[in-house]
């Protein structure tokens, strides 16, 4: 796995399964089961590792207050399939834009296949821009997405974050 990508995703060793990739880490995860319905012979239930952070190390903004989460279906455990997300908070717009585009500018290199989608209000203002970006790793496939959401003016509580989401097939 591309040493950048692992950065991304805070050192988690992204080859790993998600207990592995929780348990190497030097963030503190908290493990939780969310019940789910089975199907088959499979169970329904969702793992979830979730850890909180404060500094990032490709982020050059000041970040508000971040969080990761390494995320696992029961019925994926057999295909070793699992996403991981990241939410980074910041405190304006300007921010949130700027790291936006400096990450899709550095990651999209990485990628066989990049979509990019923006979503813009009747004024031409841009609401969402999310990056998707196709991967393929020793006959490994998976899919880094970037995204943002703007709030719109009128919001009280004006929240600026970066989407990250890992996910391997």
């Amino acid at each position: 796995m591309n040493e950048q990508l692992n950065k991304l995703f805070l050192d988690l060793d992204l080859t790993s399964n998600p207990q592995a990739m929780a348990n190497k880490s030097s963030l503190k995860f908290e493990h939780v089961v969310r019940k789910g319905i089975s199907w088959g012979n499979t169970g329904g239930n969702i793992n979830n590792f979730v850890a909180s952070f404060s500094k990032h190390p490709l982020i050059q903004s000041r970040i508000k207050e971040g969080q990761i989460s390494i995320i696992q279906k029961e019925e994926d455990v057999q295909f070793s399939n699992f996403s991981v997300n990241e939410r980074i908070s910041f405190n304006d717009e300007k921010d949130m834009i700027s790291e936006y585009k400096q990450l899709t500018e550095s990651f999209e290199k990485l990628g066989y296949r990049v979509k990019s989608s923006t979503i813009q209000n009747e004024n031409f203002e841009i609401k969402s821009e999310n990056t998707e970006i196709l991967m393929e790793d020793n006959s490994n496939k998976s899919k880094l997405t970037i995204g943002y959401y703007t709030p719109s003016k009128d919001e009280r509580n004006k929240e600026y974050f970066l989407a990250l989401v890992f996910t391997n097939y």
